[in-house]
């Protein structure tokens, strides 16, 4: 069965985009908050919150995010991708992207090595914890799918 998708698994993906980044945000900006507040416009409150400017943009990021997502994990431009190239085109979109937004609205300063790194270090801390998540939901959804198969191959045997 091939499932095709909508408005409104965008705006899912979406929304889970943005709280996992509004999640990690919290979590940096109550370790970090302080002491990089005047470093990134993303620690302005310090470690008391985030700002609804931060919020907002961070839903523009997940738009994007959610955007490429659709651009290199549906067949509709990229038939003949593997899913490794298409991982790697999305996960340099990505990279791409927040530069673009970083500099635009003054995230980190995209023209010092320390916070690349650290955003580095980060993003492939979360890609990694996603790519985990998801493999086992692929292991899950295969094996119910097996089951499912031999209760079918076993009740025609009937």
């Amino acid at each position: 069965m091939i499932k095709k998708n909508s408005i409104f698994d965008y705006a899912v993906h979406t929304m889970v985009i943005w709280g996992i980044s509004i999640l990690s945000i919290c979590l940096f900006c109550a370790l970090f908050g302080e002491s990089a507040k005047e470093m990134s416009t993303l620690f302005r409150l310090g470690n008391r919150g985030i700002s609804l400017e931060t919020l907002m943009q961070f839903l523009v990021l997940a738009i994007v995010i959610t955007g490429l997502r659709w651009v290199f994990f549906t067949d509709t431009l990229f038939k003949k991708l593997t899913v490794l190239f298409r991982s790697i085109w999305m996960l340099t979109g990505v990279i791409v992207s927040v530069g673009v937004l970083s500099a635009m609205w003054q995230w980190f300063p995209v023209n010092q090595v320390l916070p690349w790194i650290m955003f580095i270090v980060c993003f492939l801390v979360c890609a990694c914890i996603s790519v985990v998540v998801s493999m086992l939901k692929e292991r899950s959804d295969n094996r119910r799918m097996q089951d499912a198969l031999e209760r079918l191959k076993s009740e025609e045997n009937i």
